[in-house]
């Protein structure tokens, strides 16, 4: 076992690593936008073809205006941390996380083995750096209990005064303890689940569930390598960034 300054320096090594592939990844990536449309005496873009059906004679608060403004969501992501992930499983979670916090920054994040864990709370900016840190330094350890995990991410969205509200799971769907998570998605405002791992029956309809319960998308990452850049899609199909 390494002495605890030369461990701090390997993990310092890879948070920058993990940072830099991140980075990377989203170099062209926009900030997350949406489009707004308001009436005079607003700021935007006329819009002559919605301002002509307005019925006549016009007042200067008919005239329709649009502008893009940009996104504000709060987003919890949610982890898989049982004792089934390895290093290098943990290390494609905290890249996946990465760029979660990267482009929808601040995030809460919760992890969940037997029970959930706090590892950032949504509404309070955590840097990315130290982000990492905290999702690496999670022991693998535990059953899956996917419903406390859920749960967590709940409590923290209801305290949100946001219009939008997502959680994002990241598992494979094979729960072994705790209540049916299905049952919790449904409590949550919006659920968008990546399943991570190859096809398998349990895990595949716990994951379509969740997401329907959750109204959310259902995203598929075969194998742990794929995750990052599967989370990267969500990201780019979800808020358009």
């Amino acid at each position: 076992m390494l002495p605890s300054h030369q461990r701090r320096i390997v993990e310092d090594r890879a948070i920058r690593i993990i940072l830099d592939r991140a980075r990377e990844m989203l170099r062209h990536a926009a900030r997350p936008t949406h489009g707004v449309v308001d009436t005079f005496p607003a700021s935007g873009e006329l819009d002559l073809d919605a301002t002509l059906e307005n019925v006549r004679p016009w007042q200067a608060t008919d005239l329709v205006l649009t502008r893009v403004e940009p996104r504000e969501a709060d987003v919890v992501a949610v982890l898989d941390m049982s004792l089934s992930m390895t290093g290098e499983k943990i290390a494609l979670v905290a890249l996946a996380t990465a760029i979660l916090a990267l482009k929808l920054d601040p995030i809460g994040v919760v992890a969940f083995d037997t029970v959930a864990h706090e590892i950032a709370v949504v509404g309070e900016p955590v840097a990315p750096k130290e982000l990492v840190r905290r999702v690496l330094e999670v022991p693998a350890q535990g059953y899956t209990n996917i419903d406390a995990g859920l749960k967590m991410a709940r409590d923290q969205l209801m305290r949100s005064t946001r219009r939008e509200r997502v959680a994002i799971l990241l598992s494979d769907g094979i729960a072994n303890v705790g209540n049916d998570p299905v049952d919790r998605a449904g409590q949550l405002p919006r659920l968008h689940v990546v399943q991570i791992g190859p096809d398998d029956r349990q895990g595949t309809r716990a994951c379509k569930g969740m997401a329907g319960a959750g109204r959310g998308r259902l995203y598929r990452a075969t194998t742990y390598a794929q995750l990052p850049e599967v989370v990267h899609r969500l990201v780019r199909e979800v808020f358009r960034a």
